[in-house]
């Protein structure tokens, strides 16, 4: 009787630790996405002083230095955290199932 229970209790802790994953890789996604997020509106202002500077205008070289810094600094977070996500490994989902076979094209059906 007492190997049910134990049984029982495996299952939930590996149902708790599928759960406490899943939990981990969806706070990891979702700083991942701020990230991306960050990124694009920094490569938005580098870019406009890129195209300020080619342009003739004056710009501020330490500002370019500046974003070109938070380029790099969320860019390694990017990266971190893609480490991490790789690293939870079993996480992915496949399905085991055959896809649809072809279906033949019919004609359209034309009506007046």
């Amino acid at each position: 009787m007492s190997s049910i229970f134990d049984r029982f209790r495996t299952e939930l802790d590996q149902i708790g630790d599928r759960v406490k994953e899943a939990v981990e890789s969806s706070k990891l996604h979702l700083e991942r996405s701020g990230l991306v997020g960050q990124r694009s509106k920094v490569a938005y202002k580098l870019g406009m002083q890129v195209y300020k500077k080619e342009r003739g205008n004056e710009v501020n070289q330490g500002e370019i230095d500046a974003l070109l810094a938070q380029m790099d600094d969320v860019a390694a977070k990017i990266a971190a955290i893609d480490r991490q996500l790789d690293d939870l490994g079993g996480t992915d989902v496949t399905v085991g199932e055959k896809p649809a076979p072809d279906a033949k094209t019919a004609d359209a059906e034309v009506i007046p």
